[in-house]
Protein backbone atom coordinates (compact mmCIF):
# COMPACT_ATOMS: atom_id res chain seq x y z
CA UNK A 1 0.00 0.00 0.00
CA UNK A 2 1.71 3.43 -0.84
CA UNK A 3 0.71 6.62 0.38
CA UNK A 4 1.01 10.04 -1.81
CA UNK A 5 1.04 13.14 0.49
CA UNK A 6 1.69 16.68 -1.19
CA UNK A 7 4.61 18.74 -0.61
CA UNK A 8 2.91 20.79 1.82
CA UNK A 9 1.98 17.67 3.93
CA UNK A 10 5.43 17.22 4.09
CA UNK A 11 6.96 20.03 5.05
CA UNK A 12 4.20 20.29 7.47
CA UNK A 13 5.06 16.69 9.29
CA UNK A 14 8.70 17.69 8.93
CA UNK A 15 8.34 21.18 11.45
CA UNK A 16 6.23 18.95 13.58
CA UNK A 17 8.90 16.25 13.71
CA UNK A 18 11.97 19.01 13.94
CA UNK A 19 9.36 20.80 16.39
CA UNK A 20 8.76 17.43 19.27
CA UNK A 21 12.56 16.11 18.73
CA UNK A 22 12.32 13.40 15.76
CA UNK A 23 9.58 11.19 14.21
CA UNK A 24 9.24 8.71 17.78
CA UNK A 25 7.72 11.13 19.56
CA UNK A 26 5.24 12.68 17.17
CA UNK A 27 4.17 9.20 16.68
CA UNK A 28 4.03 8.83 20.42
CA UNK A 29 2.34 12.08 20.75
CA UNK A 30 -0.47 10.92 17.88
CA UNK A 31 -1.14 7.73 19.54
CA UNK A 32 -1.94 9.73 22.68
CA UNK A 33 -3.91 12.22 21.04
CA UNK A 34 -5.79 9.12 19.52
CA UNK A 35 -6.36 7.55 23.18
CA UNK A 36 -7.56 11.08 24.51
CA UNK A 37 -9.85 12.09 22.10
CA UNK A 38 -10.62 15.19 19.54
CA UNK A 39 -9.33 18.59 20.78
CA UNK A 40 -6.65 17.65 22.76
CA UNK A 41 -3.90 20.40 23.36
CA UNK A 42 -0.38 19.02 23.31
CA UNK A 43 2.01 20.98 26.32
CA UNK A 44 5.44 21.30 26.74
CA UNK A 45 7.14 20.56 30.06
CA UNK A 46 9.41 23.24 31.02
CA UNK A 47 11.59 20.93 33.13
CA UNK A 48 12.28 17.99 30.90
CA UNK A 49 11.66 20.11 27.72
CA UNK A 50 9.31 17.04 26.35
CA UNK A 51 6.22 17.41 24.24
CA UNK A 52 3.05 15.25 26.29
CA UNK A 53 -0.83 15.84 26.78
CA UNK A 54 -2.36 15.93 29.82
CA UNK A 55 -5.45 14.28 30.22
CA UNK A 56 -7.58 17.60 31.04
CA UNK A 57 -6.70 18.82 27.91
CA UNK A 58 -9.13 20.26 26.13
CA UNK A 59 -8.63 22.71 23.62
Amino acid sequence: MATITTLREQRDTASAVRKVGGYSELVRLAAECRKLGEGSVPKRDATTGRWSIPATSKG
